[in-house]
């Protein structure tokens, strides 16, 4: 209901609506794009007649997922699991949230079963920070492939990345200028800045963010300049920066000096860093995985996040930009020179026999 008020001090008037918020937010966000409830008659009735009472308890367990959490399945060994895991196949309920009770559950044995899980976002309904909150695992129970679209994050959201402990890749997209819709044209569109990488590199050195980032990839990131290869050279474990259509970034990777001195050097196009977010990085693990300093999350599964539409497209010009580290050269051991002259001989006293003054004096008798 609308109720017109008016401001006294000012003289406005305006129209004050209360609205309440959707049932289905009320259950938590973990709902907001999934049902947790199994499709209504789902397998209530058998052709073989009444059902067991192992089905009918599978049947109420999941019932309603928003009453399962982690801790339930602490004593559940994990064939029961697995069962459970393959009823919720048969009805199409394999729901994000129970894709990570799982993985939290058991994370050597679902990762080897399920070890990949895909979620696009292509129109946000909730705030940036409960989306991050959602991809977030403090136990590293799965790595994170996080793909985030500018337009609807705000400058603490992309300062808040750095808070997700299992970001194994990042790609941060703006869209471009003429391919903003009619309505966004006069705002302001948040992207990343040179500001925002100094922050990253304080709390990667305080607090241990992005420890376990391997691959970052920017695009559109107009505002940003070479100074971001000096702040992420103190992530442990970044090995590629890919940088589209960022000129002032692209203009330290023609001086290939300036770039060394922060500890990067380019590299030649790959149509692999062209391809999807997910593919790029895989193709990038498969091929540098001894050098990696993370190996104790390459057996969880992966979750390949995407908030916003990715409507930008790159390709292998001269605005694609490729960073590899360089690897420190291990250090050389020291060889003792061998001298082709042969080695002085030092005098040494000989042990004469003395004679006493008994055999002295018996040479005279």
């Amino acid at each position: 209901m609308s109720v017109k008020r008016v401001d006294r001090r000012s003289g406005q008037v305006y129209t004050e609506r209360a609205l309440a918020p959707t049932k289905r937010y009320t259950s938590g966000p973990s709902w907001v794009h999934e049902t947790p409830f199994l499709p209504l008659g789902w397998e209530e009735c058998s052709a073989k007649g009444a059902p067991t009472l192992k089905h009918s308890a599978m049947r109420q367990t999941l019932s309603d997922q928003r009453a399962l959490t982690t801790s339930l399945f602490d004593s559940i060994p994990w064939p029961i699991a697995s069962y459970l895991w393959d009823c919720l196949g048969r009805s199409h309920k394999r729901t994000f949230y129970m894709w990570k009770v799982f993985a939290s559950a058991y994370p050597a044995e679902f990762g080897r079963l399920i070890p990949y899980r895909s979620m696009k976002i292509e129109g946000p309904r909730l705030a940036m920070c409960e989306y991050l909150t959602m991809v977030r695992s403090e136990a590293l129970h799965w790595r994170t492939v996080l793909t985030l679209c500018t337009s609807f994050a705000s400058v603490p959201d992309l300062v808040d990345i750095a808070s997700i402990p299992n970001l194994v890749a990042l790609e941060v997209m703006t869209p471009p200028q003429g391919r903003r819709g009619l309505d966004e044209v006069d705002t302001p569109v948040t992207a990343l800045s040179d500001r925002i990488f100094r922050t990253w590199n304080e709390m990667a050195q305080t607090t241990g963010a992005f420890s376990h980032l391997r691959v970052l990839r920017l695009i559109n990131q107009t505002e940003l300049s070479g100074a971001m290869l000096r702040s992420v050279a103190d992530f442990p474990s970044l090995h590629f920066v890919i940088v589209y259509n960022c000129p002032g970034v692209r203009s330290i990777g023609e001086d290939g000096v300036a770039a060394a001195e922060d500890g990067w050097e380019v590299v030649g196009n790959a149509t692999e860093m062209l391809a999807s977010f997910y593919t790029c990085y895989q193709a990038i693990l498969e091929g540098d995985l001894e050098r990696s300093t993370s190996l104790m999350l390459e057996d969880r599964p992966v979750l390949d996040f995407q908030i916003g539409e990715a409507k930008s497209r790159m390709q292998a010009d001269s605005k694609l930009v490729i960073f590899q580290r360089i690897e420190p050269e291990p250090a050389r051991k020291k060889v003792k020179a061998v001298s082709s002259r042969p080695a002085v001989k030092r005098a040494v006293m000989k042990n004469r026999g003395t004679k006493d003054l008994k055999d002295v004096l018996g040479t005279f008798l």
